[in-house]
């Protein structure tokens, strides 16, 4: 049975148990990214969610998965807009950069800076957020701009109070003005 035949009959769900079943099935059938990507988009958008969160679980298991197609996964996912999805994508992108910042090149570095910034300056979940800024704070360096941006965005967003956002934006603030210095 093909990967997206697979996927599109045995409907698994968010809860951690069927998410391992399927990440468990990738790996057990050692389905390559680029398959598992084109079975996200197969399927309908329910099980396109699931499998965006069993991917996020993989990549943070097995952090290279993705690292034979990562323009394919940016292409599509940097395109994401529900909310579930953009939150998977995040801590996808989050955890890649958080073992290795010079994963992605230039151009994938700029796509990734620029849809994290739109994923800040437009209605996002705050967990997206979140994740936007960690990753933002470790592609800093890339363009002088970005510090300055994030700085700002970060200041304008701890005034909403969210009690996820403040923790981790008062962190990455007091990191940036320590590098400020």
């Amino acid at each position: 049975m093909d990967v997206i035949t697979y996927f599109s009959t045995h409907h698994h769900n968010l809860s951690t148990q069927s998410r391992i079943l399927a990440m468990n099935h990738i790996l057990d059938q050692n389905i390559p990214a680029n398959e598992f990507i084109k079975a996200i988009y197969s399927v309908d958008n329910n099980q396109k969610i699931v499998l965006y969160h069993a991917l996020d679980m993989l990549v943070e298991r097995h952090i290279d998965y993705l690292n034979d197609y990562l323009d394919l996964y940016l292409e599509k996912a940097l395109n994401e807009t529900h909310e579930s999805s953009k939150r998977c994508v995040s801590r996808t992108i989050f955890h890649q950069l958080k073992n290795n910042k010079n994963i992605y090149n230039k151009e994938q570095k700029q796509q990734i800076v620029h849809t994290m910034f739109d994923w800040m300056i437009l209605p996002s979940a705050v967990a997206t957020r979140v994740n936007a800024i960690h990753i933002l704070y470790f592609l800093v360096d890339e363009e002088d701009w970005i510090k300055e941006q994030l700085i700002a965005l970060i200041e304008q967003n701890l005034l909403l109070q969210e009690p996820s956002f403040l923790s981790r934006g008062r962190k990455i603030l007091k990191l940036l003005h320590k590098q400020k210095s």
